[in-house]
């Protein structure tokens, strides 16, 4: 079978983006958008395509950290985008992208993360589990060629009833598709990393996320306002079928009038409105362990309802003979 990788051309990028939206195992990462963010926040960025003759099959968002950093992975998150239910197909496309990115030099190896249901496919057992994961490696999808009030059937009473109590406070939720609120969005996220305990990053990496989604119309900021006062805000992102939750942060003032309910339900709404028929909460523990960094976020999201969704993560091909070559290289500069 022959299949080979060959750099992406110009006028190309929209069918790959339209292919990688509607492969259920790929995502945002793999979307042109997100390529012009990773070459803002400095990393190399490498679009491929795969054919079989002269028709496509495939293609990948390769990341690199800059050269000069040494040694390093070459990243594909949420990809390669292949068609996962051939697998004689992909074994095929995998070797020839691993020799792609092996031509490379100074890399170490592949890491890929296609959003694949466990248990893992025999295709990949004989890629390592990667110590971390590019994407969460489980989420929460909720269904949004139901209706709203399907929705909220379906959801737990307490979500119901906070969503009343919002209501009864009069908080107000807007949409956003400029960077005027860039600021305050950046503090409530501020405010939430120093409450929780989560990392959050530097404001120019918002700074340059923001624009990129805004320009490209592939993302909004949906905010909450109680008395004029923003008290909660949310990023969301779409690419093909799906919505992605992808940031959020909340006062700690007011809290009671309970301001993050009202922001996904008009997200849900929005992006069922943009053609989205996922919403994807981006990240739970599926183990529901009480000790665990995710636990409150898990107890809310879980209370919308949707499907749990358990996923192989990061896979990695490591090319050892490089790698041993390293290691001698840094002994030799030992005294």
């Amino acid at each position: 079978m022959n299949v080979a990788w060959r750099p992406e051309r110009i006028g190309e990028v929209e069918e790959s983006d339209l292919l990688a939206g509607l492969n259920s195992a790929s995502g945002f990462m793999q979307s042109s958008f997100w390529s012009e963010f990773k070459r803002r926040e400095g990393h190399e960025v490498e679009r491929v395509v795969c054919e079989k003759g002269d028709s496509r099959v495939g293609s990948a968002v390769l990341l690199s950290y800059p050269q000069s950093a040494g040694a390093s992975f070459v990243l594909c998150p949420e990809g390669p985008v292949l068609p996962w239910h051939d697998q004689q197909m992909c074994r095929t496309a995998l070797r020839s992208l691993v020799t792609h990115v092996n031509a490379k030099p100074n890399v170490l190896g592949l890491r890929i993360e296609p959003h694949l249901p466990t248990p893992l496919p025999s295709l990949l057992r004989n890629w390592s589990n990667a110590p971390t994961d590019l994407t969460p490696a489980d989420t929460l999808i909720l269904d949004l060629t139901l209706t709203d009030e399907q929705i909220l059937t379906q959801s737990h009473p307490k979500c119901r009833y906070n969503l009343k109590v919002a209501e009864r406070h009069g908080v107000v939720v807007t949409r956003h598709t400029g960077m005027e609120l860039a600021h305050a969005f950046y503090g409530l996220l501020l405010e939430t990393s120093n409450r929780t305990g989560f990392f959050v990053e530097p404001f120019g990496f918002f700074l340059n996320l923001l624009s990129t989604l805004l320009e490209r119309q592939a993302g909004e900021l949906y905010v909450s306002r109680h008395d004029g006062e923003i008290l909660a805000a949310i990023l969301v992102v779409r690419f093909g079928r799906r919505a992605t939750y992808l940031y959020g942060g909340s006062s700690s003032k007011n809290r009671h009038v309970m301001p993050v309910y009202p922001l996904h339900l008009a997200a849900i709404q929005g992006s069922r409105e943009h053609g989205c028929v996922e919403y994807d909460f981006y990240g739970i523990d599926a183990t529901e362990r009480r000790d665990h960094l995710y636990a409150g976020i898990t107890r809310f999201k879980k209370q919308w309802g949707g499907q749990v969704q358990r996923r192989i993560g990061a896979r990695d091909y490591v090319f050892y003979d490089r790698l041993a070559d390293l290691v001698v290289e840094r002994l030799g500069d030992f005294p």
